[in-house]
């Protein structure tokens, strides 16, 4: 059972996501029988989605797996009704798994820094120059790059392990390539040791895994920036609000 409940709180999102789904059917099953299907037909899949929707915010699925729940019945009586080309179907599955397939292996969808947060980045970054920083799960490039423009004496390098991302940033950062690197490849395969400073948006799933490794091979002194998700136990040196959203903050470590 152990193994279970800890696929349940660190595993994929999806899997929470889906198991809503699929729980909420069963009982709008059971509801339709019980009223003999006398509501109109679009009412039921929006009841679906609503009703998923709240499940999946109990088990704290962040507002885009709402939205996610809410769309999927929808989407799918939509299906039913219009015909699609066969080829579409895998043709997406295999855009979606170039997308977010890296998600899916790291626990960490995609989160976008915004331009308060990239700000606030560098004004943490140490004056000097010499020292090399690096964004665990780049995305689409946009704070290191921004970062690399104005700090031309540091060496900044992302990983992002969703090829389709990977691409963007790569692209986004041939302006400043000439101090600026988007690998592709798992931020856990990545050693930290060389890194003064590491910056993540992650998901709350592998923050105490990070912690870890952060505190087995990076140097004293060094230090650790995570968006808005915390690490558990680990007391910050400072905690700096954003103006996005309510729980939006940069969270600063110190080796």
């Amino acid at each position: 059972m152990r193994p279970l409940r800890n696929l349940w709180k660190s595993g994929p999102p999806v899997l929470r996501a889906l198991a809503a789904q699929g729980i909420v059917f069963i009982g709008v099953v059971g509801l339709a029988w019980a009223l003999a299907a006398r509501l109109p037909f679009w009412t039921w899949p929006l009841i679906q989605g609503s009703l998923a929707a709240i499940l999946a915010h109990l088990w704290g699925l962040n507002r885009g797996w709402l939205v996610f729940q809410v769309l999927l019945p929808l989407a799918l009586v939509w299906q039913l009704g219009h015909a699609l080309p066969v080829w579409i179907y895998p043709i997406a599955l295999v855009g979606l798994l170039l997308v977010f397939g890296g998600g899916l292996l790291t626990r960490v969808p995609l989160y976008n820094s915004s331009h308060a947060a990239w700000r606030a980045l560098l004004e943490l970054l140490p004056a000097e120059d010499g020292y090399e920083m690096v964004d665990l799960g780049a995305g689409l490039g946009g704070p290191l790059s921004f970062l690399a423009r104005r700090c031309p004496g540091v060496r900044f390098t992302g990983i992002e392990a969703s090829p389709v991302l990977w691409l963007l940033a790569w692209l986004r950062a041939r302006s400043v390539r000439a101090n600026c690197q988007m690998r592709y490849g798992s931020l856990w395969k990545l050693p930290l040791g060389d890194y003064r400073v590491v910056y993540a948006f992650l998901s709350p799933a592998p923050m105490a895994e990070l912690w870890a490794k952060a505190r087995r091979e990076m140097k004293p002194g060094s230090i650790l920036i995570s968006n808005t998700f915390s690490i558990p136990d680990a007391a910050p040196e400072r905690d700096i609000p954003l103006p996005d959203r309510r729980d939006a903050r940069l969270w600063v470590y110190r080796l």
